[in-house]
């Protein structure tokens, strides 16, 4: 049989031991965390990510549409049920301002239309628009 001097030796080493161990997962962790903070600047991920991430575009992600002979490439799928819901004068003078950047002068010349024609398609297209992001 084990004497109780034994067992409370034992018990002291058990005890000496977990403390030990303790104490060095403490100091890791500080070690770690110093090493952290002296390599690594808190910037916020996302900034991180449009510095140094590429993002993959594949032709399935966009829409096109035709503007007098020109692909124009619409990202989202809401703008583009838009513009196809309108009529085709209006999205080309939409197509030809914002995707082509011509002038109301050289959309009008392109139309056969004056140009306060274009500025009218141009604001009925907005008005139609509009209507459609609100349903």
């Amino acid at each position: 049989m084990v004497s109780p001097s034994y067992m409370d030796r034992i018990c002291a080493m058990f005890d000496s031991f977990c403390k030990t161990v303790s104490r060095n997962y403490y100091r890791d962790l500080l070690r770690a965390e110093k090493c952290r903070n002296d390599h690594y600047k808190e910037e916020p991920v996302d900034y991180l990510f449009e510095l140094l991430g590429h993002k993959d575009a594949y032709p399935s992600d966009s829409f096109v549409l035709d503007a007098d002979g020109h692909s124009c490439v619409v990202e989202s799928e809401t703008l583009y049920e838009a513009l196809k819901s309108l009529p085709e004068k209006q999205r080309k003078v939409l197509l030809l301002d914002f995707w082509r950047n011509l002038t109301d002068g050289e959309i009008a010349e392109r139309l056969e239309v004056t140009t306060r024609t274009v500025y009218n398609l141009r604001h009925r297209a907005y008005q139609a628009i509009k209507k459609f992001y609100e349903r």
